[in-house]
């Protein structure tokens, strides 16, 4: 697995390849780029598909001609299994079937798409961590950026002059000053501010701890406002696609559009290096919005439509793809394809539990795009075969 994870990490960012690949064909929204990439996939690895088929059509077929010569094989030779496995290569010999090539072409197709399979679902994951990571980074600035910015207003407005009671002509002064004088300005002022609570009742304690909570109310004030101003940040960087409020994360009604600490950490990245209470912080309106309200990010819609497609699409170039005899008889398949149109879907269903939209998204539309290419596919590689046995039937009967 080492190796195959090695493979999805070469180029961009941080070395990935499917990711350089993928950037190629930005369109501005992450799943509609996704969508384009796809269908460009497929178009790409067609042949190999292609030259798959045609293998094992002709295979197929070949064993379909030779299925009645080869029963008479099995009961003359019954109690001989080295004998009939001779003779059986003897009878593959003369009519120029190879099993082997037919084998070899199937392996390197298997095994191409296995490894583009793993390698992708890595990359598409990697991606949403390093897009996660990038969005978290452009909301922690928009937070500092903002307190920065209010911070300064707030204490000018609430504090200095609206508790404090300074003149503007006092708080220009105070801003001029520098170091110990305008330590010491403020404490005159605070201090004058004590003794006027005492003379209102108060001991000097509790006036203390006014003046305190009156500065805690100010950096609360602008807190809330750094926040307000990530949320709306947000809402101009997130990706969202169709009733799916952030591709980023799984189409479960179970997950929220926004991660909470321990998703966002588990995502890589070096997210776990990032304090949680810096990333509660910056992201805490934005957490209590979407996870406290329930609102869901997706309605395993996706999960479903995998399923479907993915069935649908299998059953289509099963009945599309089965492979016919001389007389237009259609040639029985292995029961395993027709257990692998259950088992596949069953499994890519899993695997869109636990992965994020994305990679639903791509599932859905590679079924697809194999449903339009299949029968293109099919209708060239029987015209092929059917060429190359009418070249074979005409230099018999010539010879």
């Amino acid at each position: 697995m080492d190796f195959i994870t090695f493979l999805g990490v070469m180029v961009w960012p941080q070395g990935n390849f499917w990711a350089s690949l993928i950037k190629i064909f930005e369109i501005g929204s992450y799943a509609g780029t996704i969508i384009l990439f796809t269908f460009v996939l497929k178009l790409v690895l067609s042949p190999l598909d292609f030259v798959q088929r045609y293998f094992t059509a002709k295979t197929t077929r070949v064993q379909a001609k030779l299925q009645p010569e080869m029963e008479k094989l099995k009961k003359r030779y019954a109690q001989n299994p080295t004998l009939l496995y001779q003779e059986q290569n003897k009878l593959y010999k003369k009519h120029n079937v190879k099993m082997t090539g037919s084998c070899v072409v199937m392996l390197v197709y298997m095994v191409v798409t296995l490894v583009v399979f793993i390698t992708l679902l890595n990359s598409i994951q990697f991606i949403a961590s390093y897009k996660v990571r990038n969005q978290y980074d452009t909301l922690k600035d928009t937070y500092y950026s903002s307190y920065s910015k209010n911070y300064d207003n707030n204490y000018r407005v609430d504090y200095l002059k609206g508790y404090l009671e300074l003149t503007d002509e006092d708080i220009n002064s105070f801003y001029a000053l520098e170091g110990d004088e305008k330590t010491n300005f403020l404490t005159t002022k605070e201090n004058s501010k004590i003794e006027t609570l005492k003379q209102d009742g108060k001991t000097e304690e509790q006036a203390k701890s006014e003046l305190t909570s009156q500065k805690t109310a100010v950096e609360e004030k602008t807190k809330t406002s750094s926040q307000i101003a990530v949320v709306e940040k947000y809402a101009e960087i997130k990706d969202s696609f169709l009733w799916i409020k952030n591709v980023l994360r799984p189409d479960l009604p179970t997950v929220s559009e926004v991660a909470d600490y321990e998703a966002f950490k588990s995502m890589g990245n070096d997210n776990d290096k990032v304090p949680k209470e810096e990333y509660e912080l910056v992201m805490g309106k934005l957490l209590s919005n979407y996870n406290n309200s329930n609102q869901a990010n997706g309605y395993l819609i996706l999960s479903i439509l995998v399923v479907l497609v993915s069935f649908l699409s299998q059953y289509i170039i099963r009945k599309v793809s089965q492979p016919k005899g001389k007389n237009g008889e259609k040639i029985k398949q292995p029961n395993a394809m027709k257990i692998m149109m259950f088992v596949m879907p069953i499994m890519m269903f899993f695997f869109t539990l636990t992965s994020n939209s994305i990679f639903s998204i791509y599932m859905i539309v590679s079924s697809l795009a194999t449903t339009l290419f299949t029968p293109l596919i099919t209708i060239g590689v029987n015209k092929i075969y059917n060429m190359q046995e009418k070249k074979q039937e005409d230099k018999i009967k010539v010879d």
